[in-house]
């Protein structure tokens, strides 16, 4: 296996990955790229690099700069924007998904207080009854992930750069 070939099956991988999650597999193409480029990336490398135009890619590195995967850098000298993945880049892909988790669990707060204001029926006594179920799931979830980010931080020191 060639070093070429170890990449592109990286970021096979992370695509089939991402869409697997429901996210753009150019989503997950660029994150592992950039995830396993030594130096900063231009749009017009990580478009050359996994063959496609511009546009899509400039695009996706707008939400992936939202969701603080990947940063701005300024190369001195260079007109160009460049990326490069966050430090902490599989710390933050946590915080995102466990924000995500947070939201399922007001969701389930909400519909709670919403089937309590209602009418007693045996429709509305089981779906509170889920929902009250899905609050308790989440929150429990939420409670691991805390301590998981807490002992990342810890374990994330042995690989500061």
């Amino acid at each position: 296996m060639t070093k070429d070939s170890l990449k592109k099956d990286l970021i096979a991988a992370y695509s089939d990955a991402y869409q697997n999650l429901g996210y753009s597999s150019l989503m997950g193409k660029m994150v592992a790229l950039l995830i396993v480029s030594p130096k900063e990336l231009s749009l017009d490398d990580i478009a050359e690099e996994l063959q496609m135009s511009k546009g899509p890619i400039s695009q996706i590195a707008t939400r992936l700069k939202e969701h603080k995967l990947i940063e701005k850098v300024w190369v001195p000298g260079e007109r160009k924007v460049f990326y490069k993945a966050t430090t902490d880049i599989f710390g933050q892909a946590f915080k995102n998904y466990t924000s995500s988790m947070r939201r399922n669990r007001r969701m389930g707060e909400d519909f709670t207080d919403q089937c309590e204001a209602l009418t007693q029926d045996s429709e509305i006594t089981h779906f509170s009854k889920k929902m009250k179920e899905m609050t308790a799931f989440y929150t429990l979830m939420n409670s691991y992930h805390e301590q998981f980010l807490s002992a990342w931080e810890d374990e994330k020191t042995k690989f500061s750069e």
